[in-house]
């Protein structure tokens, strides 16, 4: 992309060579969201942002993982597409680099991304333009917690989380003194070009960690125009000229890499250690002719565990991280606009324990300082700093069948602008409550009921956010007078987990008071339309459902049937439905897997979205269909793992109605992934 900076050019030019030689090779299928029969079932995997580090099973709440083989298939540019086809979550896609996760409807500071327990300490949250600098491709799990997971990770995850799980702080003992594990991939829609290396290793009780990854991609590109068909007919109504712009997205091209650096001491009771990590990108802008953002963070982590034997604590885990990031918005190559720069810290302290045979439970507390400035013309936030200090408390109980939840958590937040722009400090209290069971009323079936009530404090752009914000399209307005947000949430799941079949049904309901959101107001300012943050009572409600039939079975060889969906409907109280909310979705998908063979397709109908806000425009209906095949191949040291995978086959123009630029930048056209991984 004109005015980039060539980040790592000479290890670009040999991914290029390698993965060009691979897209040789014809396939015809692509990954589903499913579980892998060479790869354990979900049951024996452990979510651990939950509070007592349980199967997704066994928790009251709706949770997901991506771990192992099938998160190796998924892995995509950025954390939002990566879970994108995972049911309940879209993305703001604002192209390929820049996508966070929207989690039943809700984004940005209702939905927090967390870096091992803790957060990614970015400004990805104040804006859809900015990326999240988190990378899966060096992730050895992800989490999600659909619906409030504000009782152990504070107000900013009302709406839920995404954890990612890295090895970059060791709590093991290495089995090897040293083991690598290397990956390349890439895709034809964008020309990416990916490697990732990764070593871990120790002796004694010394282990460490090291990573590295280097992405380029360019321009995506699409099977139409790149203004949706509603904004096109909009613009001729109006007597403006539609743009020509058709078979890719301008401006969408990136450079990205980033490492980390990790050790630890580790005893028989426990561990502690240390990380140091960066990550650079640079990307464009999709509206914007020449526009790119210039984004660095240096990042350090700390992280220590301590399990006595023989007293009623079962561990004490202690999680810190210090982040220095910075960006700049370029309106052209050497034209820089808006710098943002970020100084934070968070510290968490949680104590997991037990009383007797039947209570068992969590408490802790979480302190995190944020300084946070934006410099420019176009800095329509004044400097500011944040300050938050959180205690929480989880406990459970086990009545045989019967496991009750309970949950609390008080968060004091002040947020400090800058004196001279004559704001008003703002100093706010909130307090979530939650209470669950999960019945287990057959050996492979449990009926699972969570009900919280949380609380979120307004954060610093919704109060005091003055200006245009051009990547946005926007002039947004703040108001210092907001006041808090409180939901209250109920989700209830069905769930059967058996060998031949599995399957759950989840419905949720969330009662907002008071939802602040940006809201059209029809004025103009610099050329652009006004937003204002109000505060209006909200309700969001809706499903997810998905069942796994077997179909084949014989010795290794076993061919499944998936069948899924999910909805959501965001709507205001007193009339008119909220902006950006995905829509109704279901599909099918076919799994083969024998011994080391992984076949799969799936095809997934999304519905047209015609309940809009005002100013929004309708996105249509689009079928995507995927397909994939992998192979895990046996070394003599190790294992070298091989994917192929196309998806959109159709070519179908596909929109996500949750970017604020559906309308301007739908999702890449038919795509070739392919990818190799060693594991030595």
């Amino acid at each position: 992309m004109h005015g980039f900076k060539p980040i790592a050019a000479p290890l670009s030019a040999g991914i290029r060579r390698v993965i060009t030689g691979a897209i040789a090779v014809p396939t015809f299928l692509t990954s589903l969201p499913s579980a892998d029969a060479a790869e354990p079932r979900l049951d024996e995997v452990v979510v651990t942002a939950v509070a007592l580090r349980k199967s997704p099973l066994e928790v009251a709440q709706p949770t997901a993982i991506l771990t192992g083989d099938e998160l190796r298939r998924q892995v995509a540019t950025s954390i939002g597409e990566t879970l994108s086809q995972e049911l309940g979550v879209s993305s703001s896609y604002f192209g390929p680099t820049a996508s966070r996760p929207v989690i039943r409807g809700l984004g940005g500071y209702r939905v927090q991304v967390l870096d091992d327990g803790i957060s990614s300490l970015d400004v990805s949250s104040l804006s859809q333009d900015h990326a999240v600098s988190l990378e899966s491709v060096v992730a050895q799990q992800i989490e999600i917690i659909k619906g409030p997971a504000a009782l152990l990770y504070g107000s900013g995850a009302a709406g839920g989380l995404v954890n990612i799980v890295s090895n970059r702080i060791p709590g093991e003992r290495a089995e090897n003194p040293i083991s690598v594990a290397a990956e390349l991939r890439g895709d034809t829609a964008m020309d990416e070009r990916t490697a990732a290396v990764g070593l871990d290793g120790g002796a004694g009780g010394f282990g460490f960690h090291v990573d590295y990854f280097d992405r380029e991609t360019d321009d995506v590109q699409i099977p139409g125009f790149a203004q949706s068909h509603a904004l096109r007919e909009q613009l001729i109504a109006n007597g403006e000229v539609p743009s020509d712009v058709r078979g890719h997205v301008d401006n969408t091209a990136s450079d990205t890499n980033g490492g980390a650096i990790g050790a630890s001491y580790i005893g028989d009771a426990g561990f502690v250690g240390a990380a140091w990590s960066q990550y650079d990108t640079v990307y464009g802008i999709p509206g914007e002719e020449e526009a790119f953002i210039d984004m660095k963070q240096d990042r350090f982590d700390a992280k220590a565990e301590w399990t006595p034997e023989g007293s009623a604590i079962d561990a004490i885990r202690l999680r810190g991280g210090y982040n220095d990031y910075t960006h700049t918005e370029f309106e052209a190559p050497g034209e820089p606009g808006t710098l943002f720069n970020q100084d934070a810290y968070e510290l968490r302290l949680a104590v997991d324990h037990h009383f007797g045979e039947a209570w068992n439970g969590t408490v802790g507390v979480q302190y995190l300082d944020v300084d946070f400035e934006a410099i420019g013309d176009e800095a329509f936030v004044p400097r500011s700093t944040t300050e938050s200090i959180s205690v929480f408390g989880f406990e459970e109980r086990n009545f045989g069948d019967w496991t009750l939840e309970l949950g609390a958590r008080a968060e004091n937040q002040t947020i400090s602008p800058d004196p001279t722009a004559g704001l008003p400090d703002s100093d706010e209290s909130a307090v979530s409550v939650s209470a669950g069971t999960v019945w287990k009323f057959a050996a492979n079936q449990a009926l699972a009921l969570n009900v919280t009530r949380t609380e979120r404090n307004p954060q610093a752009v919704e109060l005091f956010a003055n200006g245009p914000h051009i990547a946005a399209q926007r002039f947004e307005i703040g108001d210092p007078e907001l006041d808090k947000e409180s939901a209250i949430t109920a989700d209830l799941s069905l769930r059967h987990s058996a060998e031949h079949l599995e399957w759950v049904v989840s419905a949720f309901y969330n009662d907002y008071t008071d939802y602040i959101f940006p809201n059209p107001t029809g004025a103009i300012a610099d050329d652009l339309p006004v937003f204002s943050y109000i505060q209006e009572d909200a309700s969001f409600q809706g499903f997810e459902a998905e069942v796994t039939i077997p179909l084949f079975e014989a010795g290794t060889s076993h061919l499944d049937l998936r069948l899924a969906s999910d909805y959501v409907r965001g709507k205001l109280k007193d009339g008119g439905d909220l902006p950006q909310i995905p829509p109704l979705r279901f599909g099918a998908g076919l799994h083969y897997d024998r011994e080391r063979w992984h076949v799969g397709m799936q095809v997934f109908y999304y519905d047209q979205q015609d309940k809009i806000a005002d100013n929004e425009l309708p996105t249509e209906s689009f079928t995507m269909l995927d397909a994939d095949l992998s192979y895990r191949m046996p070394l003599a040291s190790g294992d070298l793992f091989v994917f192929l995978r196309g998806t959109n086959l159709l070519d179908e123009e596909a929109r996500q109605h949750a970017s604020p630029l559906k309308d301007i930048a739908p999702l890449p056209g038919r795509s070739l992934h392919v990818g190799l991984r060693g594991e030595f």
